[in-house]
């Protein structure tokens, strides 16, 4: 299995799977760590694994109520099927994870008959560790599932030793570090917070650049091309077509806004909807009508971030209102 072929074009949730993929793979020794922690979690009792494995990602679903989907991650073992939906930050859509869970039973039910032996189903999620409690909810009430964190992903792959194909060791490096920046925030956040406001510097600063990089999976459908100019840094969001919203976030010099403001940079998001914000998003105008190519149809916010919101969970749960949008909203 090439790496490159495995990896080319990802980014966030599907690297993250194709990873995975590639390392229970091609290292039994992963391998043997994952399947043991999947084990101890199991709500099915303990998983026997000795002749059988297969994984893919991206595997496509149906559902009797939910319709169709497409599953992050599909294990197969001796006796059991095991399904992961996998989360870093985007939101959960509607019946995720239930929606899988008849496609999972499907393949056990038909490797029971293959096999003349049962195979049973368990349908995980896979998240960091401060959205357990939100991934709990989710499958509440969903027989054979239960929550799995990447922290404890990534505290299998540290124990693993003697990983004896060196591309595979190196792979296994890259991982660990790739997973701890994306559920890190930015380091010593109290004190940087305050100079991320005090100027705009053309183009941004590295502390501003830093923030809107941190904060691109935080909002929907976010492009991959980071947007600047000599005064503003940041992202468009809702960059899909089939999607009747757009939307822009970053920093801006204090210049483009309209409105009085009590720093020289500013965070805003701008976009063609308006969801419920809370009190930390005061409402402006911009003077460039036409800053998202929306013009007489674009609603601006700054946003009044101090030093406590230092963490993922914060950032994640302020900026979720986005998350809502729906074509009714233009209306």
């Amino acid at each position: 299995m090439d790496i490159f072929s495995e990896i080319e074009g990802l980014s966030g949730e599907n690297l993250g799977s194709a990873l995975f993929r590639y390392l229970i793979f091609n290292s039994q020794e992963i391998r043997d760590s994952i399947i043991s922690l999947i084990s101890d979690k199991s709500p099915v009792g303990p998983i026997e694994y000795s002749s059988h494995f297969a994984c893919q990602t991206e595997y496509p679903t149906t559902h009797s109520q939910y319709g169709s989907g497409r599953l992050d991650i599909l294990i197969q073992l001796d006796d059991v099927v095991v399904g992961i939906e996998n989360k870093f930050f985007s939101q959960f859509q509607d019946n995720q994870p239930q929606k899988y869970s008849e496609a999972i039973k499907t393949v056990a039910d038909s490797l029971t008959r293959i096999n003349h032996s049962e195979v049973r189903s368990i349908l995980y999620v896979l998240c960091p560790a401060g959205r357990k409690k939100e991934a709990l909810s989710r499958i509440e009430g969903l027989e054979n599932s239960g929550v799995i964190t990447w922290e404890e992903v990534l505290a299998a792959c540290k124990n693993t030793n003697n990983i004896s194909n060196l591309v595979t060791k190196a792979v296994q490096g890259e991982f660990i570090k790739y997973f701890e920046c994306q559920f890190s925030f930015i380091n010593d956040f109290e004190r940087k917070a305050i100079h991320m406001r005090r100027s705009f510097p053309e183009y941004g600063s590295p502390l501003q650049s830093e923030l809107v990089g941190k904060l691109w999976s935080y909002l929907p459908s976010s492009g991959a091309r980071l947007s600047n100019g000599k005064t503003w840094i940041g992202y468009y969001f809702y960059t899909d077509p089939d999607i009747q919203q757009q939307g822009w976030f970053g920093f801006v010099r204090a210049v483009e806004i309209k409105d009085k403001t009590d720093n020289d940079a500013e965070f805003i998001i701008a976009s063609t909807y308006k969801p419920e914000l809370s009190d930390d998003f005061q409402e402006v105008q911009l003077k460039g009508d036409n800053f998202i190519g929306a013009p007489g149809n674009t609603n601006s916010w700054v946003i009044n971030f101090d030093c406590n919101w230092n963490s993922v969970e914060i950032w994640r749960e302020k900026l979720s209102p986005y998350w809502g949008a729906i074509k009714d909203d233009l209306t």
